[in-house]
């Protein structure tokens, strides 16, 4: 009983510092794994035949990762091109 006390004030907590952050601006979550210059090296040796294994290698990242982090890039270009997603 006393455990699930416990975890019913813990999860009470945690939702009350992430609307903290939020209400200051601040990002929540996981930080993510590459920022925006190493995506778009990351797409520009891939698209000039890099193996995305060995890129992903290189970066410290596992190969979904590094796929994940691409598809955020190709979203981010669509965007500032004007091009709608579907």
């Amino acid at each position: 009983m006393f455990a699930q006390m416990e975890r019913i004030y813990m999860l009470e907590r945690a939702a009350g510092a992430r609307a903290a952050k939020e209400a200051r601006g601040l990002p929540t979550g996981r930080p993510a794994k590459l920022n925006a210059t190493t995506r778009a090296g990351a797409a520009q040796r891939i698209k000039d035949g890099a193996i995305p294994e060995q890129v992903a290698a290189d970066l410290g990242v596992s190969r979904s990762t590094l796929y994940r982090e691409l598809r955020k890039h190709r979203e981010g270009a669509a965007t500032i091109r004007g091009e709608k997603e579907i």
